[in-house]
């Protein structure tokens, strides 16, 4: 009887064990069936994350490609709409430079930045390269010889009164296709200046260009004659506006600017060139008395160089008489002499010659120390 007892307990005992071996497989198959349901839908969800991360990394890069090429095809105009950074340059004479100005901030190119940031909310530089007492051949040499890794979109042109007419024409056209050339996309604004007082023929010579290339002008002699005010109430001399005249100056080129941000104003279209002698412009080589020429004494320049063509000069003139020994190849080839009547000192760019042709030696001899110190260097313009 016993022994039956004990039979019965081992065969009850190995079917719990049995049962117990039965539920840790079935546990273990549903845990591993969740475990792999999770998995599955971890997998699924990391699929669509990275769908996701990967669709809006498209949508950047399209937005960004959309952008870049928005920017590219944008006009100055269009650029100050959209809010786009743009950079303008200024090229001209003392007015340009913004002289007669009273009190500092009111030049009416800086009070024309600070207007111009409120539109569009980014960035606006403003590069100014005028000079005082220059024509309209320094704008185009001073362009030229601009190495400053700056794609402008504007360029803000301020010659007429201190250009002789008889060369306005070729010297403002080479500016401007200088402009065009250098800086394919950039818009222009021509000023008229106020100091002519009326439509001399050097303004309607710039206003006859500006109609071929279709460059809009900021006419600042009819803003001055509208103003109701005098030209003494609104300049400094006569000629160089005050505090009251830069204003003006910058409310005219700013309604030339708001009227074509309005008009969605595209770019500039090309256009063939008026006079023919401007393509004796078309390229430019520029030597710095600092970085090619060498300083032998206080007063001598010597530079080793092959060029040809219409032949420029950068150097600051004195109070009184100015003069530079200009040698080609060993030989006296031109002494430009030129007196001027003020006390105090002012940077100019000149033509001495439209034809010169050197093959070795270019050297140039001062009148003294402080003129030879002014000296910035030479320039070949050639077809």
């Amino acid at each position: 009887m016993s022994h039956n007892r004990r039979g019965g307990g081992y065969r009850s005992s190995s079917r719990k064990n049995v049962i117990l071996w039965i539920i840790i497989v079935l546990l273990a198959a549903i845990l591993g069936i969740l475990l792999w349901m999770n998995k599955k839908d971890e997998d699924k969800k990391s699929a669509e994350l990275r769908a996701m991360n990967a669709k809006l990394y498209q949508e950047k890069q399209e937005k960004e490609a959309a952008l870049k090429q928005k920017k590219a095809e944008d006009s100055f105009y269009q650029k100050l709409s959209d809010g786009f950074d743009v950079n303008v340059l200024v090229v001209g004479d003392s007015i340009g430079a913004g002289a007669g100005t009273e009190t500092d901030g009111q030049q009416w190119f800086k009070q024309l930045q600070a207007y111009l940031r409120t539109v569009n909310k980014a960035s606006v530089s403003v590069t100014n390269v005028s000079m005082g007492g220059n024509t309209s051949y320094a704008g185009y040499v001073r362009t030229m010889a601009l190495d400053d890794d700056i794609d402008y979109d504007l360029a803000i042109i301020c010659y007429g009164q201190n250009d002789a007419l008889q060369d306005l024409d070729v010297y403002y056209e080479a500016m401007v296709q200088a402009i065009k050339n250098k800086y394919p996309n950039c818009s222009i604004i021509s000023i008229l200046e106020s100091s002519q007082r009326d439509y001399t023929s050097n303004i309607t010579t710039i206003q006859s260009i500006c109609d071929h290339y279709g460059i809009p002008v900021a006419d600042t002699i009819a803003a001055f004659n509208n103003s109701g005010k005098s030209y003494d109430d609104l300049t400094k001399d006569g000629v160089h506006p005050n505090d009251a005249g830069q204003t003006i100056y910058y409310e005219t080129v700013k309604a030339v600017i708001d009227e074509n941000v309005t008009a969605s104003t595209g770019k500039m279209e090309d256009a063939d060139v008026i006079n023919a002698d401007v393509h004796k412009f078309d390229n430019f080589i520029w030597y710095g008395a600092d970085t090619d020429f060498e300083r032998v004494d206080d007063t001598t320049f010597t530079l080793n160089a092959s060029a040809s063509g219409i032949l420029g000069i950068d150097y600051t003139f004195e109070s009184g008489d100015n003069k530079a020994d200009i040698y080609v190849d060993g030989k006296l080839y031109k002494s430009p002499t030129v007196t001027f009547n003020y006390d105090f000192s002012q940077r100019h760019i000149m033509v001495v010659s439209d034809d010169c042709t050197v093959e070795k030696e270019i050297k140039v001899v001062f009148n003294s120390k402080e003129q030879a110190d002014g000296f910035q260097g030479m320039c070949f313009s050639w077809e």
